[in-house]
């Protein structure tokens, strides 16, 4: 069922577009309304207000209802990268100890994935074994760059977004894709 939901949407669209589409259904279903779509700023003030409250729960859970089958997170990349709201709700379930958050980046660098398997077993209380195939898997490329006006964007959106992220999980994740 989950790959038959996967649709294809956004199979001749530039990723420009995908990304203005996401935002105008986060927008829509009310869980930004601190970002000026047209503009491209936000209200910080607003943004601290919104964070974290009950409206953005019910906006995030209405967003996910009206814009993510199976509610995956597969089919937004905004909202899959606001990882932070999406933490925050299972951090209210369950205690925060029960979770490791790791890096994919850190396991691109040399004897990365045999470090991030160590944390992850030493998480799970499990003796370390040793990764005898660290090669990359499901990688793929990209052929179109990011312009600088959406990379800017973007980089502007995720910022506060990023700082909680860091509130949340500690001083490891201040700027973590710098």
């Amino acid at each position: 069922q989950q790959i038959n939901s996967r649709g294809t949407e956004w199979l001749n669209m530039t990723f420009e577009e995908i990304v203005e589409v996401d935002m105008r259904n986060l927008q829509q279903s009310g869980l930004i309304p601190y970002w000026d779509i047209e503009d491209q700023v936000m209200d910080l003030d607003r943004f601290e207000t919104f964070s974290g409250s009950d409206e953005e729960n019910q906006a995030f859970e209405q967003y996910l209802r009206c814009h993510v089958p199976m509610m995956t997170g597969s089919h937004s990349l905004i909202s899959r990268g606001m990882y932070e709201l999406q933490l925050r709700q299972w951090f209210r379930q369950l205690s925060p100890d029960m979770f490791l958050v790791l890096k994919l980046e850190d396991m691109k660098i040399d004897g990365g994935v045999q470090r991030t398997m160590d944390r992850v077993w030493e998480h799970l209380d499990l003796p370390s074994f040793k990764m005898d195939d660290v090669s990359a898997k499901n990688t793929r490329s990209y052929t179109d760059s990011l312009s600088e006006e959406t990379e800017d964007m973007l980089e502007r959106f995720f910022a506060p977004h990023n700082q909680r992220l860091k509130v949340l999980l500690g001083d490891d994740w201040e700027n973590p894709w710098k």
